[in-house]
């Protein structure tokens, strides 16, 4: 109760604008409101505010929404990261306590660690994403910003949980390993050091990662092995087919959810029709004024779909299930998987499109994956965040914030 909430502006609000950071939707207001939403009312939380992103949640850059780049709160010449920008801003200048953002291949964990704030993503399926804009939905989860972790997890108990509107959540609800709430609890109990086993993913610290990044992070985990914390390397061979199996996927659903005007295919039929409606009519009518960028992305799906028909989008989800594989090896023995949120700090507004620089890098494991992380704020490097990245087993956020409230007292 009395906590004050910012949603990503691709989560519906009955009767406020939505409009996806893209002049496509416009004037468009929801009708009803998203599941997360009824159940952080129902808390006693307050919406508060509607925040900027990428268009329609595309990019990690910050600078390819409706309107002025999203701007760093620490640097306002460089951008805040994306997708979801706004709801990193919004925390890191107390406009909001707690934000919601959406994350399909680190779009939370970015801006997050470029902003110096915590960034959740839960595993898929916790999280409903009932009354929340498709992207590429096999991948995508709503993640919780705050400027601690414990903020992080009481809004995750407020709003986690199985709905019966979202196929998803429902799937996700009948695994073995399904567990739900008591976060907050896990959090104020906290894990002790002296039992906390951490695995450093040995490819996170690769080829593409600036090393002042790389310094900054080893030299976390050496506070945490001085103050009592068990550290060892481990490795997952195919980490490096990540790019790979993250675009086929995405690319192919991006484009077969705007060739068929958003139909919902993968949510069991359970969508506001007046959106669908709406989506339809606007993408035909304005789909020129789309962001170079997300208008590349479509292309590149379209070209894989007609080209490979459903052949390469098939091998991505069976080697999805390999590198998921890989990923539960390296955590056996381990409480979380360590490696840095980002390959280096958030560049200049005017070089964030470089398609050098890859966002994703560190990122998109967790939603191939589909296992949560988390981003801790590491201090700060030349003056700009560095983000703490620990990854955890599926429905494991109790163990993984846990130990998030372990390792932050003894971050930069």
């Amino acid at each position: 109760a009395g906590v004050e909430v910012g949603l990503k502006d691709i989560i519906a609000v009955a009767g406020v604008p939505m409009e996806c950071g893209s002049e496509v939707m416009a004037g468009y207001t929801p009708r009803t409101d998203a599941t997360v939403v009824r159940r952080f009312r129902d808390a006693g939380a307050t919406i508060t505010s509607k925040l900027n992103l990428d268009e329609f949640a595309g990019s990690g850059r910050g600078t390819t929404g409706r309107g002025p780049p999203v701007r760093n709160p620490h640097d306002p010449e460089r951008t805040a990261g994306g997708s979801s920008g706004g709801s990193a801003v919004a925390v890191a200048t107390d406009r909001v306590d707690v934000s919601l953002g959406t994350d399909t291949g680190g779009s939370v964990r970015i801006p997050a660690g470029f902003c110096g704030v915590v960034g959740l993503k839960p595993t898929y399926g916790l999280v409903p994403l009932s009354g929340v804009v498709e992207n590429t939905y096999t991948q995508d989860h709503v993640g919780v910003f705050a400027d601690e972790t414990a903020p992080v997890a009481a809004a995750l108990d407020a709003i986690a949980g199985t709905d019966s509107d979202d196929p998803a959540s429902l799937a996700a609800a009948g695994r073995d390993d399904y567990e739900c709430g008591g976060y907050a609890s896990a959090v104020e109990d906290g894990a002790d050091l002296d039992d906390l086993e951490v695995g450093v993913l040995a490819e996170g610290f690769g080829e593409g990662v600036a090393d002042r990044v790389a310094e900054s992070t080893r030299a976390a985990l050496d506070r945490l092995e001085d103050a009592g914390a068990a550290v060892r390397e481990v490795s997952v061979d195919g980490f490096d087919y990540g790019p790979a199996v993250k675009n086929l996927l995405s690319l192919t659903e991006l484009a077969v959810h705007w060739r068929d005007d958003a139909a919902p295919y993968r949510r069991g039929g359970v969508v506001d029709d007046g959106y669908q409606a709406a989506f339809a009519d606007r993408a035909r009518a304005a789909s020129g004024k789309l962001d170079t960028f997300y208008k590349a992305k479509l292309l590149a799906g379209a070209h894989v779909v007609e080209t490979h028909g459903g052949r390469r989008y098939t091998r991505a989800q069976a080697v999805r299930e390999v590198l998921r594989e890989e990923f539960d090896a390296a955590l056996d023995g381990v409480d979380a998987l360590a490696l840095p949120t980002m390959p280096d700090v958030a560049p200049r507004i005017e070089a964030a499109g470089d398609p050098g620089f890859d966002y994703a890098r560190n990122t998109r494991a967790a939603n191939v994956t589909r296992l949560p992380a988390v981003s801790l704020p590491n201090g700060t490097v030349d003056g700009l965040p560095v983000g703490f990245q620990l990854m955890g087993e599926a429905f494991g956020e109790r163990e993984l914030l846990g130990a998030a409230a372990a390792v932050e007292p003894h971050l930069g």
